[in-house]
């Protein structure tokens, strides 16, 4: 492992371009203890809102880490995986038609199952026999039966389910319950009386296609349609889950917009509600929650880039945003994945019609990561917030790919865990010093303020001519 340090910090520090004044500790704002257990060559650190609260660069150049000597370590910013985000959390369940009983009798008591699962865990093949005692006191009904859903392969916990069916052009409501089990026999309600709907009137659309688990476990979930109702035709379900921060990818952390107040209705539009961050993050998901029952309105959400209140708002997000109640029944948009956009702190949701109770917003980010090699002695410290410090630019990649030549192809960086934040020079490092006399400019005026002068009296002197004798 020494050598492949040295390996790995010789190729950094050769290759250093483009380097800076090396910072120090009081060049910054606050500090974070980093725990690195274990014994690395390079570890990657995940940026909390913590974190973002304190940069004053955009490109967060002003983002470091400093080993025990308070020396600044090789470090950059981690490049974007290859993986696909929504490939590895969105993933279509295998399903299987079982006939179902009518209402008061236990269906699980009267089903018999055989089952044929596959090497990967998968089933293959599943065949629903009904008992005799079921049959003949005619409670079966088969056509309309439930949806039992294979999610044995999946790692992580599920967050929802996410409902597609063919078009058709009608309007569509449904109403499910989930059950899950880990051996078919035994079953726990996840969740009851969940409503799809698309429904479409006058240009507008009032979709929701998710039914929310809130992080269930299980092998087997069982889609229960309202016997009274016909499920959408080629229904298609989707497990998303919740994904934990791997080495290769960090989760989406979810955090709730503090609300500032209504701005006053003008021109003739209604008040719009203003939110903001703990910090500019760069939003990817939304949720936008109405607080009154039975209400609907068409939103537009923004965001604005920078501090200045005089910057231009961008458009992240269009949509129907609703809250309807039946009966224990209720309804809410789905959540809302935003348009590309800056990292931005301050949000605005404007409502096409007057609401009267603020909405409550919660957003979800996908964190930077940074990439540092384990150069000098630890422990180490991520320092973040400075008017004037600035991070040199390392090839850490080169270091990386160095490394994975004697650790393997698949070899990732570990985490590092950020501890409690230590004050270094606080606000102070975040205000630029005044810029210090350039003497070297106001030399070269003065130089040629002089050499103007000299040049105008020579020309003065010739045009004078000489004086002629009488």
């Amino acid at each position: 492992m020494r050598t492949l340090q040295r390996v790995a910090f010789s190729l950094c520090i050769l290759s250093i371009t483009g380097a800076t004044r090396a910072a120090t500790a009081d060049d910054y704002a606050y500090a974070w203890p980093l725990a690195t257990a274990g014994d690395s060559a390079a570890w990657q650190v995940e940026l909390t809102p913590e974190v973002y609260a304190a940069v004053r660069d955009a490109q967060l150049r002003d983002v470091e880490v400093l080993d025990a000597a308070g020396q600044p370590v090789p470090a950059a910013p981690r490049l974007a995986q290859t993986t696909s985000v929504a490939e590895a959390m969105d993933i279509e369940l295998p399903q299987f038609a079982l006939p179902v009983t009518a209402q008061g009798v236990s269906a699980d008591e009267k089903l018999s199952l055989r089952v044929e699962r596959g090497p990967d865990g998968r089933l293959r093949r599943l065949d629903a026999e009904v008992g005799a005692e079921a049959l003949s006191a005619g409670h079966v009904s088969v056509g309309a039966g439930d949806i039992l859903l294979d999610a044995s392969t999946l790692k992580a916990p599920i967050d929802s389910l996410w409902l597609d069916w063919d078009p058709t052009g009608a309007n569509v409501v449904a109403h499910f319950s989930v059950s899950g089990s880990d051996d078919l026999q035994q079953w726990r309600a996840l969740a009851t009386g969940a409503t799809v709907m698309s429904l479409q009137q006058d240009g507008n659309v009032l979709a929701r296609h998710q039914i929310a688990l809130n992080g269930a476990r299980a092998k087997y979930l069982r889609l229960q349609g309202s016997d009274s109702e016909q499920p959408p035709a080629g229904l298609r379900v989707r497990a998303r889950t919740l994904a934990q921060s791997t080495l290769t990818q960090p989760a989406l952390v979810w955090l709730d917009a503090h609300a500032e107040g209504a701005t006053p209705a003008a021109a003739g539009k209604p008040a719009a509600f203003a939110y903001r961050l703990p910090a500019p993050l760069a939003i990817d998901v939304l949720k936008l929650e109405l607080a009154g029952v039975n209400s609907l309105a068409r939103v537009r959400i923004v965001s604005q880039v920078g501090s200045d209140q005089r910057a231009p708002w961008q458009t992240r997000a269009e949509f129907t945003a609703f809250r309807l109640r039946q009966g224990d029944l209720e309804s809410v948009n789905d959540e809302t994945a935003t348009s590309a956009g800056a990292r931005a702190q301050v949000w605005r949701v404007e409502p096409a019609t007057p609401l009267e109770q603020t909405p409550s917003l919660r957003v979800a980010f996908r964190p930077d990561r940074f990439v540092f090699l384990a150069q000098g002695t630890g422990p180490y410290r991520l320092v973040a917030g400075s008017a004037r410090a600035r991070r040199a630019d390392y090839p850490v990649d080169i270091a990386l790919t160095q490394l994975r030549t004697k650790l393997g192809a698949d070899w990732q960086p570990p985490l590092a865990k950020l501890g409690t934040r230590a004050v270094l020079q606080g606000e102070h490092a975040l205000t630029a010093a005044p810029a210090p006399p350039d003497w070297k400019t106001w030399l070269l005026w003065a130089v040629l303020v002089g050499a103007a002068a000299l040049i105008g009296g020579l020309a003065l002197s010739l045009l004078r001519g000489p004086k002629t004798r009488s």
